[in-house]
């Protein structure tokens, strides 16, 4: 039965107000959680400087009460914010240098940290970051380049950071393949008493603060840079195979010193690139099915070759615009307990603004109150022992959580959770610690780190924003991290009467090392084997070095099943019998486990998300730390306001159809919540408008500096990148693209490739696009295509190239400031004509992939070459459309070519966002 009632959603439709300049100044959402009510109107207000740049925002709550913008902004002429206020995270200045690099920042907590660059006459590489709290500084990291001595040269170090001294110790580059890809790198830790202090020029002291043992990675890749093999610090070694068009094919591991064994056997694909089937080396076969007309997922199913049993039979049920209302799984029997049918189905109901506000689900007889601690497993002779809820969420109108009320009424096991929110911001706290909005801020440090978890236990942070350790009564918990800021060491300790038991968990590519020691004596050396890529499963390989558990197998091979949204539910070992299930109350918190035993399920500790769950009850996601029990983040978002107004609201209250990666942002569905062919003309219409708005000629553009060899070089610029944004044309550029394809594929076949890089040669890469262009659509070109990432690497260097010309001329002498002014304008103007440029592409890349999906649906026996056909199409239209746009930067700027730095990253962030888009299909509402 459907749980979704349209009369909600009626009359609330979500409004942009436009300025003049089309920047969005007012947004308007209506809210209805009921539907016989009316709804409220929620206003967001922006405002923008005169140059164009967001200033102030202020969410509804705050438009309400007239309390003041959430944030205000202070740019500098090139764009950069040199000072934020943030109601969520306090103040920080930053101040650039020429270059666009930071130079000094000051964050709210008022630490200082500098960045020391080379000289002019180098490449003006990073050299140190200083950090200065109050008086003391120090050098909290420190780079070391190589030069081009032949034994550097011969392992493709020459001009490559080789050390790299941070705040958790030492990251050592020892070698790099032909394709930029690591070969070669060595971590060594601080000492667990050294601080990071890199100050001097004496590496040999810098040594003494680090541990002795050194853990090095080995990799090999292809031609393409896609990872063959790795071999992890302790000799493990793992191997994986691609098909033709660069999907994983197939994965195996070898424990030091035993034979090979298999991960994933076979992957099977659809011709759009999404996982229809694979099988895994424990005989365990998982396939999934997509809904035809939306491509949402609908169906994981997960059965056991052995005796053909099924194991987890995932069923999604979704509204109109793709929000989980139902979630089954027909591979688990309904039971009956106390007089109550026990169904395994979970349903969800959802506001106006598409925010979770009901959920029924089962959960254990005796499990309580949800908290931060882990509910013991229930043991197979006890699994009938299951009961219903029901859970009711409520929020304010900047988007925090305000309570959950829970209610069991066959096991009495009901209770209301309270959230107390800030007046004067979104920071929060559960009602234990305080009720009092006016004392929360005063439980958060001026940065927005929540600085009391629990009544009792204290929160300590890094200067540099990161949580550096959790204190209570008994113990504590303290962690290191990189300068990626991903954490690279945890330690718990735990004071009993006579002893302290201390479990450290070292993090390395492919491995963790976690060690337990009872005061001095190690009573168990574990090493867990992260294997890369195990298709749709995670896959762990525990090997006791020591210590080993009596009833649990060394060596034991665990594969965890995701359900949509990466939450680990169904466990089983390598001959695919069950290790334990596990299912999850919304915005995460366990709410049913069953295991074979105690000790086996003590050892699973990637849970909610796919995240791994801490002793302090905390899921750590990469940037940031998350509390299940109140719904909310520690700390507020360190990327800012990527994912709105509130920086602690977690994936905008929807967390059954969302998910978020890594603790930055919210990631909604790309599989298409609208079709290519919309997507297209949207994209191809809003160019028509644009510039069918705008004056029938070139406007005069009078020079505004006095005439000088400098100053009218820029002019003539000018005056060329205007002529160029006045006489765009739409039809003009659509037919371009159309003959310029042939050219792509023959320039291709003799090796000239567009944007310097091998995009249409390598296989992988090929396959990337191809999907991606599947599941993307227009809106996020900004944000993820790879075609909006080329367009964004042409912007990042046609500052450098026209500086690079402004140098020139000012070192005679003959350029003012105001044709510096004029430069500046010349960039806009050009930078405006390569978006146009990539959006016309990508949208014909769409139109034409459309036609063709639709040819495959009406001719089924065509599908084969329809598809080869469609995947040609689309590489075709990215090469065309990145040929296109180098060739306004060429025309535009010196004739120069665009250098594609940005070239390996923004690959990565293509096939990282295509993998999950295939795991978790979900769409939100359209900003």
């Amino acid at each position: 039965m459907s749980n979704y009632h349209s009369a909600i959603d009626q009359k609330t439709p979500s409004i942009n107000v436009l300025d003049n300049r089309r920047r969005n100044i007012r947004t308007l959402e209506y809210l209805r959680t009921q539907t016989d009510e009316n709804s409220n109107e929620l206003i967001t207000l922006y405002e923008f400087n005169i140059q164009g740049f967001q200033v102030k925002g202020t969410d509804p709550r705050k438009n309400k009460d007239q309390s003041g913008p959430n944030f205000t902004r202070i740019f500098n002429l090139a764009g950069n914010v040199l000072r934020e206020e943030n109601v969520d995270t306090g103040q920080t200045i930053t101040l650039n240098d020429i270059e666009g690099r930071p130079v000094f920042t000051i964050n709210a907590t008022g630490v200082r940290h500098n960045h020391h660059y080379e000289g002019n006459t180098l490449p003006g590489r990073l050299l140190t970051i200083t950090e200065q709290i109050q008086t003391e500084e120090k050098t909290i990291e420190r780079l070391i380049w190589a030069g081009n001595t032949t034994t550097e040269k011969s392992n493709n170090l020459a001009g490559q950071c080789i050390y790299h001294y941070d705040t958790a110790g030492l990251i050592q580059l020892n070698n790099l393949s032909l394709t930029g890809a690591v070969s070669s790198q060595s971590q060594q830790l601080l000492i667990d008493s050294q601080l990071a202090d890199w100050t001097g020029e004496n590496q040999s002291v810098w040594q003494k603060k680090l541990s002795h043992d050194i853990h090095t990675t080995q990799n090999k890749t292809d031609a393409t840079g896609a990872l063959l093999t790795q071999t992890d610090a302790k000799g493990n070694i793992q191997r994986l195979t691609y098909d033709v068009a660069g999907q994983l094919k197939g994965s195996w591991l070898t424990l030091k010193g035993q034979n090979e064994q298999i991960i994933v056997k076979s992957l099977t694909y659809s011709a759009a690139g999404q996982k229809l089937r694979e099988e895994h080396g424990n005989g365990i076969i998982t396939e999934y099915a997509y809904e035809p007309e939306t491509q949402r997922l609908i169906g994981i199913t997960t059965h056991r070759l052995s005796d053909n049993k099924i194991l987890q039979d995932l069923r999604y049920e979704y509204d109109p615009v793709g929000n989980v209302i139902s979630i089954s799984n027909d591979a688990e029997a309904t039971r009956f307990w106390r007089n109550q049918k026990v169904v395994p189905k979970n349903t969800y109901a959802y506001d106006s603004l598409y925010q979770l506000i009901s959920a029924t689900g089962r959960e254990m007889a005796n499990i309580g109150q949800q908290n931060h601690r882990l509910p013991s497993p229930v043991l197979p002779s006890d699994n009938n022992s299951y009961t219903n809820y029901t859970r009711h969420y409520s929020y304010d109108h900047s988007g925090n959580l305000l309570q959950i009320r829970h209610n069991s009424s066959a096991t009495q096991n009901s209770y209301t959770r309270g959230i107390t929110i800030s007046n004067r911001s979104n920071r929060g706290v559960i009602s234990t610690l305080t009720t009092d909005p006016d004392k929360v801020d005063t439980l958060f440090d001026a940065g927005g780190h929540q600085t009391s978890l629990l009544p009792g236990q204290t929160l300590i942070w890094t200067p540099q924003g990161e949580l550096k350790q959790v204190n209570n009564g008994t113990g504590n918990e303290w962690y290191r991290y990189g300068r990626d800021g991903i954490r690279r060491l945890k330690v718990s300790e735990q004071q009993t009467q006579n002893s302290t038991q201390q479990q450290r968990v070292t993090y390395l590519p492919g491995l963790e090392l976690r060690i337990t020691q009872n005061s001095a004596t190690t009573t168990e050396n574990l090493q867990v084997i992260t294997v890369g890529k195990a298709g749709y499963a995670q896959a762990r390989v525990l090997h006791w070095e020591s210590g080993k558990p009596e009833d649990i197998s060394n060596n034991q091979l665990r594969y965890s099943y995701d359900n949509l949204i990466g939450s680990s539910q169904l466990e089983l070992d390598h001959e695919g019998q069950i290790i334990s299930q596990e299912e999850y109350y919304p915005f995460g918190g366990t709410a049913l486990w069953a295991a074979n035993n105690q000790t086996e399920a003590s050892y699973k500790t990637m849970r909610y998300s796919g995240k791994e769950r801490d002793a302090t009850g905390l899921y750590y996601y990469g940037y940031r730390y998350y509390q299940s029990w109140s719904g909310r983040w520690l700390s507020a978002d360190p990327a800012g306001t990527v994912d709105g107004l509130n920086l602690y609201r977690m994936v905008r209250n929807n967390p059954i159809s969302a998910f978020d990666d890594n603790g930055l942002m919210f990631s909604k569905a790309v599989i298409k919540g609208v079709t290519s062919a919309i997507a297209a003309a949207g994209g191809l219409g809003y160019e028509a408008y644009k510039h069918a708005n705008k004056p029938s000629e070139t406007p005069a553009i009078e020079q505004q500096s006095i005439s000088s060899v400098g100053n009218n070089k820029i002019h003539a610029q000018h005056l060329k990148a205007a002529e160029k944004q006045q006489n765009f044309s739409l039809l003009d550029t659509v037919k371009k693209n159309f003959s310029g394809r042939g050219k792509v594929f023959s320039d291709a076949a003799e090796g000239k490739l567009p944007a310097h890089d091998s995009v249409m040669n390598e296989r992988g890469n090929i396959a990337a696009l191809y999907e991606f262009s599947k599941t993307g659509n227009i809106s996020q070109l900004d944000k993820t295509s790879l075609l909006s990432n080329a367009v964004q690497d042409a912007k990042e260097n046609i500052p450098t190239r026209f500086k690079q010309a402004t140098k020139a001329l000012v070192t005679v002498g003959t350029t003012t400031p105001e044709g510096v002014k004029e430069l500046a304008e010349t960039a806009k103007k050009t930078i405006d004509v390569m978006e146009d440029t990539a959006i016309v592409g990508s949208s014909i890349a769409l139109a034409g992939n459309a036609a063709i999906t639709a040819a495959k649906v009406a001719f089924p026996v065509a599908s084969i070459p329809l598809t080869i056909a469609q995947a040609a199409w689309v590489a075709s239209s990215v090469g065309k459309t990145v040929n296109d746009v180098n060739d306004v930067a060429k025309k535009h700027i010196e004739k120069s070519e665009i250098t594609h730095n940005a070239r390996t990253d923004l690959l990565t962030q293509v096939k990282q966002i295509n993998k999950e888009n295939r795991q978790k299909i979900i769409f939100g509402k359209n900003e």
